[in-house]
């Protein structure tokens, strides 16, 4: 169940950012700045509360989080720059950046409750 929270919705992200125009929803006439940040905010948050169990030192989670969104992002640039109606930008990257910290400050505070209370509800690992 935690893991769908991180896979799920990094597959919608993942599409929106790779179809040539994104459907038209008025949740997505937001900036563009605003849904990057806020889509790496969550995509790193449930990352690590998905994989908190599994790492010993949770440093380690936290960089390997890091460095994982950082490559998505790199790579969702990258492939960008190939789809016609896109461009890859090197301010969107900055603002993924910025939501990946802001997704790890949160999660240092809140990934280790959270986890319990999921898996008390839902059980499983």
């Amino acid at each position: 169940m935690l893991q769908a929270g991180f896979w799920i919705p990094l597959v919608i992200c993942t599409y929106l950012a790779l179809v040539p125009e994104p459907p038209e929803v008025e949740v997505f006439k937001v900036s563009d700045v605003i849904l990057h940040g806020a889509a790496f905010t969550y995509l790193t948050f449930s990352l690590v509360v998905a994989q908190y169990g599994y790492f010993s030192e949770p440093k380690r989670l936290y960089l390997r989080a890091f460095v994982s969104m950082l490559l998505y992002g790199l790579l969702l640039e990258v492939i960008q720059s190939f789809v016609p109606e896109r461009s890859a930008e090197l301010k969107d990257l900055l603002v993924d950046v910025l939501g990946i910290g802001a997704g790890l400050l949160l999660a240092s505070f809140l990934a280790s409750p959270l986890r319990k209370s999921l898996l008390r509800v839902f059980g499983g690992r």
